[in-house]
């Protein structure tokens, strides 16, 4: 018997219909009018860029109970991605072990304010329905051959067949035998 370690990126986004069971309106609104509050900025601005979310903490002129509302949605999305990765991967693994969690709609836009659909991409981003995970997989096997490297195309192969059906989206952005 041997045990194999890999860990596993995952970028997850869960359905609308998830959400709706949770939240009083859709979070694509949050996403929307966030897009429009950075497109304004950065137009008055001329910044070349647009923001994070944290950033928009800093400015008066933005409603902080958007901001928290936000951050009350993507609590609630990261919750219920891991319930939902733990409930389905566990029968498969032997464990599995959160590295960490976070929201995509935090981190700096990869949008730029010249790209023709720049306003459509940014409200996507901003949205709070995603998550990327890293995730520390453990998988008994019975063979006891050194490292053979099947470890690791196993996982993210079993990775993105139960979890599919789940989410929205997924993408296994990396793995890596530990």
């Amino acid at each position: 018997m041997r045990f194999d370690k890999v860990l596993v990126s995952v970028t997850v986004r869960l359905k609308a219909e998830t959400l709706k069971q949770y939240l009083p309106c859709s979070a694509d609104i949050i996403g929307k009018t966030l897009a429009a509050i950075a497109d304004e900025y950065e137009k008055k601005n001329r910044t070349g860029y647009y923001p994070a979310i944290e950033f928009f903490k800093t400015l008066e002129n933005v409603d902080q109970d958007l901001i928290a509302s936000a951050e009350q949605v993507a609590w609630l999305v990261s919750k219920l991605a891991r319930e939902t990765i733990q409930s389905k991967l566990r029968p498969i693994f032997s464990s599995v072990h959160f590295q960490s969690i976070q929201t995509t709609a935090f981190s700096l836009p990869k949008i730029r304010p010249n790209q023709a659909d720049a306003i459509d991409r940014l409200a996507e981003h901003y949205t709070p329905d995603a998550v990327k995970i890293e995730l520390v997989l453990t998988m008994m096997r019975r063979d006891s051959e050194a490292e053979d490297g099947r470890a690791e195309p196993y996982a993210r192969k079993m990775v993105f067949r139960w979890l599919e059906a789940e989410f929205e989206s997924i993408e296994v952005t990396n793995s890596k035998a530990l």
